[in-house]
């Protein structure tokens, strides 16, 4: 697994200092919810490249940054270092990595790092105050649409309803918000058949490189292609 999110690290989406309506959306919630960060510690879990962290690390005190991926940690620390972002440390591993310390404010967003209701319980002894967000429903792109079928799509909402299962076992009062995202992505040719074949195969699909060119190559405009996006997640703060 690890291997397989290095790899993404190189296409992955970096930290930008202008927040995209998504995420000022998601941030907005947080705020309505009373979510306040300022002289807060925060633990980022499954941070990847930072896109969150980096904004997380502006209003804390400091912030943690969890990941498997090495990869993704070191395009973090460019980022952060480019940014003149100090008060962020990062930390190669797993939740389990972190069980016996503690934060004001546990923080995961679009990652696969809970498995199982240990991890739950141990996200859950982490801090006082959590945030958490997840997919409620496969991700759609109108390219993958054409190597993929219904069949080989993933539950997305299974981690989001084992974790509120898990919750709602302690009694926890959860506020949530569903939040939907339509864009659009434009890149090379070679640089769109590198993240779908990322993306194919994560989802267990077998697709040599040329095969993927072949299939997107006449929806080019000379050397870029435009990728459709429709997300759907759901934000749970508790």
């Amino acid at each position: 697994m690890q291997e397989i999110w290095n790899k993404k690290s190189k296409t992955y989406p970096k930290f930008s200092p202008i927040m995209r309506p998504f995420e000022a959306n998601f941030f907005a919630f947080l705020t309505e919810c009373g979510v306040d960060f300022t002289n807060k510690s925060v633990i980022d879990i499954g941070a990847g490249t930072g896109v969150y962290s980096l904004h997380l690390a502006k209003m804390s005190k400091d912030i943690l940054a969890l990941d498997l991926s090495d990869g993704m940690l070191e395009i973090l620390n460019l980022s952060a270092k480019e940014h003149n972002i100090n008060n962020i440390q990062t930390l190669h591993g797993t939740i389990k990595s972190v069980e016996n310390q503690k934060f004001d404010i546990a923080f995961l967003t679009m990652s696969p790092a809970l498995k199982s209701d240990e991890d739950f319980e141990i996200f859950y002894n982490l801090a006082n105050e959590h945030i958490y967000m997840n997919w409620l429903k496969p991700r759609k792109s109108d390219l993958l649409e054409l190597f993929m079928d219904s069949s080989s799509r993933a539950d997305m909402a299974t981690p989001v309803a084992r974790l509120e299962k898990f919750l709602n076992s302690k009694g926890v009062n959860i506020k949530s918000k569903i939040l939907n995202e339509n864009r659009s992505s434009t890149r090379s040719v070679d640089d769109m058949v590198e993240n779908l074949a990322w993306h194919l195969e994560i989802s267990g699909q077998n697709y040599t490189k040329d095969q993927i060119k072949d299939r997107i190559k006449n929806l080019a405009n000379g050397d870029l292609i435009t990728e459709n996006i429709t997300t759907c997640v759901k934000v749970m703060i508790f």
